[in-house]
């Protein structure tokens, strides 16, 4: 049997400090997103901080070069303990003086909007970080043959190191799929 040419030439893979270092970076890289993604999407479902609701006094158009949309007004947490007759939030549209608006109380100044589109969207994020620290695992369990190919390492650590790929390869559309939701949410008015 004939060895087949490839048309494409000799591939060059990278060398295993290479390798390291692109696996370390999607490693920390993957984690920064999972913290972030997950304090941000417990923050948007009312998880971290103190949920409640703001009746809204006002909304107007402010800043530029890209105006946002500001409101003001009364919030109330659902335990009743925390009050704020001076609540301010950026919203996606502008609500009505007297409708009410689910907002997470951040910290004494900072209240962040409760909805599924921040949800989703931060799972997304979430979602991607996790293929990125996986697909670091991945790097870490390969290692260069003697082609200069990057193969699996012998016994537990190489299968590992396959699923660990694999499982990366699946959550990037679960990542995508999310953020697809998270966008339609926010044009539907979510």
């Amino acid at each position: 049997m004939a060895p087949v040419i490839s048309s494409r030439g000799p591939s060059r893979s990278a060398n295993p400090a290479q390798r390291l270092v692109f696996s370390v970076l999607f490693a920390l890289t993957g984690a920064g997103l999972i913290a972030f993604g997950l304090d941000q999407a417990g923050h948007a479902v009312g998880l971290l901080g103190r949920p409640g609701t703001l009746t809204v006094a006002s909304c107007a158009r402010a800043g530029q070069p890209k105006p946002e949309i500001r409101c003001t007004g009364t919030f109330r947490s659902d335990d009743g303990r925390s009050t704020d007759p001076a609540a301010r939030f950026t919203a996606n549209q502008s609500l009505a003086s007297g409708q009410t608006a689910r907002l997470d109380r951040v910290d004494a100044d900072s209240y962040v909007r409760i909805s599924p589109a921040r949800t989703t969207g931060y799972a997304a994020l979430t979602l991607f970080g996790v293929a990125l620290f996986v697909f670091a695992g991945a790097g870490f369990a390969s290692r260069a043959s003697s082609t200069g190919r990057p193969e699996p390492r012998a016994g537990l650590v190489g299968r590992v190191g396959i699923r660990l790929g694999q499982a990366g390869i699946v959550l990037l559309p679960g990542a995508a799929l999310c953020a697809v939701i998270a966008f339609l949410s926010t044009l539907l008015g979510g």
